[in-house]
């Protein structure tokens, strides 16, 4: 047999009794029918009261203290702000997991939140940043996305990294490219310095007054512009040293990637649903 309990106005009820599985509680301040599907009921009228749990102050998400022991599916709110890095807690609501607790938060989105993620198609209100036509949105997504100032399209988040904005960049532009090339002015202020080898290096020699080579006479005529009549071999000066001129290949103009290591994501805006 179903039992119901119904408690009218608001008083302190302390229930010492056991009840059939099946047995439902209502505390209420005003008469109506029990909800079939629940276990405890709680109403009030005028809809200007809370259910209030219980208020501990836990020591850290691994201790049950200051309970005996851990209780998966305890629900407290808890007071204090206790314990150490990462298991120290905070003000708020926690649950039991059996082994720890853990504090309950949740973070409701925003139209014009970005999130990447492993989904391949729209979701929860989540739209993919695929360039499409506002136009082709739903009336409250649409409504949403040209508040934010998209009028024609979403924008293209297609092998893009995101950038945040300088202050003077126009929100949502597509810029920048996959790669770049280095010009002269781009290089390192490095002077390269080296001589060559003297393998260059040289003298010229000349013979004053030749001989003859029969008679070993010196040789006479207008064509022996030397005055002298030795015959020593005699060098010129050093004028003929002289260096070669180098060239450097330092390269074939290829353009250098500005891509990192990567891991490929999707990119969404949150519209709403």
């Amino acid at each position: 047999m179903r039992k119901y309990f119904q408690v009218n106005g608001f008083i302190t009820l302390i229930l010492f009794t056991s009840f059939q599985s099946n047995a439902q509680v209502k505390i209420s301040n005003s008469s109506g029918t029990v909800n079939s599907e629940s276990i405890l009921q709680l109403e009030n009228s005028s809809n200007n009261k809370g259910f209030l749990l219980t208020r501990i102050a836990l020591q850290s998400t691994t201790l049950a203290a200051p309970m005996n022991a851990h209780v998966a599916g305890m629900i407290v709110y808890n007071t204090a702000t206790a314990g150490t890095a990462p298991n120290n807690v905070t003000p708020g609501m926690y649950y039991n997991t059996g082994s720890g607790w853990v504090k309950l938060s949740a973070k409701t989105p925003k139209a014009g939140d970005i999130k990447n993620g492993f989904q391949a198609a729209d979701h929860n209100g989540w739209y993919l940043l695929n360039g499409r036509a506002i136009s082709t949105l739903s009336t409250n997504a649409r409504a949403r996305a040209t508040a934010l100032g998209f009028t024609t399209n979403l924008p293209d988040a297609t092998d893009r990294f995101l950038k945040n904005t300088s202050g003077t960049d126009n929100l949502a532009a597509v810029s920048g490219a996959d790669t770049f090339t280095i010009t002269q002015a781009n290089l390192p202020n490095v002077t390269f310095t080296g001589t060559t080898n003297t393998t260059g290096s040289h003298t010229h020699t000349y013979t004053d007054n030749p001989l003859n080579s029969t008679t070993n006479d010196v040789v006479s005529g207008t064509n022996n512009p030397i005055s002298d009549t030795s015959s020593v071999n005699d060098t010129t000066s050093t004028d003929g040293n002289h260096t070669h001129s180098l060239s450097f290949t330092l390269g074939s103009s290829q353009p250098v990637s500005m891509q990192p290591n990567n891991i490929i994501t999707n990119v969404f805006i949150y519209l709403g649903n």
